[in-house]
């Protein structure tokens, strides 16, 4: 499943490969190498501007600063294990690098791996009674409807809370968004021109791509199944075997197409994140379709109730949603007090619902029939776990 995601990056500045995870730096140095991809262990870039200097110290549900709350970290043992939702290992170098800087003598165990095998691993240490994540955030949406049904997450209002629409977050706090993803279309732009460009996913029928597509398998990864349901519901089931006619390398991981793409080994791709804004240097232009519909959600994050460093885990859940690490987003923002990327307007003047992508992935019959059916018409998912490879 993921793409899975917290919008990648070794220090993500929503280079997000996507799925995006590597969290902004909060200081200049950070800001300066955060030009990589993201994944969805990835959260927003961020910087620290004299203005967020300026700006009033935010607190938690229960009234706590950041600092009130890493000391409390401290004096619990200053250790904390996150699992996070990606499907490249170097997407949690930027998030446990910014976090360890940011609060000297604290260690984050920060383990990447797909939503879908991280939701099975958690599932075997409550069944064993060994539980050693603290927080998890990933795309598996309908996991957190679940967990808190069973009664497994507590329930905490961290930084930011008020900032996040109510769509996105529990109103008991036991989840919430910790960071938005999009997926759309990837291009090389030493080998398409920006007017050429694929929007649209017919775009991708076009004989000259014939031979240069890379797409992850749909039937690994839900987030690309959502892509994959919206296209053939506005083209029909015919519009696959139209693609697979003009060349398409599948593989696993939302990743290994923007790094391909990036390397001019294939020109474009789909079902991938990436920066709105781009830095000049990469070869990777990511680009919003103009009628189709696309995916954006809310990666979303919990503390477990049975997890062996709270302090920790609060620390960890309003540091993520705090102002200046979501002050300077690379795709759309969470936050309601954070403008969207420079050229970009606010993510309700686009074809894109994180609401639908919330149905779609709390349907599971509806989700396995869909791997069934893209199993049939394109074969069986080849390949190790991206993680691997």
């Amino acid at each position: 499943m993921p793409a899975d995601r917290m919008t990648t990056h070794p220090e993500r500045h929503f280079g997000f490969s996507l799925c995006a995870l590597a969290i902004a730096m909060l200081t200049a140095t950070a800001s300066a190498q955060a030009q990589t991809t993201a994944s969805p262990a990835a959260a927003p870039a961020a910087t620290t501007s004299p203005a967020a200097t300026a700006a009033p110290v935010e607190r938690d549900g229960n009234g706590q600063a950041l600092q009130d709350l890493y000391k409390a970290a401290i004096q619990e043992g200053g250790q904390l294990t996150v699992y996070a939702g990606g499907d490249e290992v170097t997407q949690g170098f930027g998030i446990k690098a910014a976090f360890e800087r940011q609060f000297p003598g604290m260690k984050l165990n920060l383990v990447v791996d797909l939503s879908k095998y991280h939701d099975a691993r958690i599932e075997e240490e409550l069944l064993r009674k060994d539980l050693k994540v603290d927080v998890a955030h990933l795309q598996t949406l309908h996991d957190f409807d679940n967990w808190a049904e069973r009664g497994l997450l507590a329930s905490y209002k961290p930084i930011g809370w008020d900032q996040i629409p109510t769509a996105y977050k529990d109103p008991q706090g036991r989840f919430t968004g910790l960071f938005m993803l999009t997926f759309a279309n990837s291009y090389n732009k030493n080998m398409v021109s920006e007017a050429n460009a694929p929007r649209d996913y017919a775009d991708f029928l076009k004989p000259e791509f014939k031979d240069k597509i890379i797409i992850a398998y749909p039937h690994d990864d839900d987030a690309v199944l959502y892509v994959f349901d919206k296209i053939i519901q506005k083209y029909g089931i015919e519009f696959i075997q139209k693609l697979k006619d003009n060349g398409v390398q599948w593989v696993r991981g939302t990743q290994t197409p923007r790094d391909a793409v990036e390397a001019g080994k294939y020109a474009i791709s789909t079902g991938t994140s990436g920066t709105f804004v781009p830095a000049e240097s990469a070869n990777i232009r990511f680009v919003l379709p103009t009628q189709d519909p696309f995916l954006t959600w809310a990666q979303t994050g919990a503390i477990f109730k049975g997890a062996k460093h709270p302090a920790a885990a609060k620390l960890y859940m309003s540091w993520m949603l705090s102002l200046p690490v979501n002050a300077t987003p690379r795709q759309f923002p969470l936050r309601k007090d954070v403008a969207p990327p420079a050229g970009f307007k606010t993510m309700d003047q686009y074809n894109t619902s994180p609401t639908d992508f919330l149905a779609f992935m709390r349907d599971r019959a509806r989700v396995e029939r869909l791997k069934s059916l893209f199993e049939r018409l394109i074969g069986p998912v080849q390949g190790i776990s991206p993680l691997k490879d």
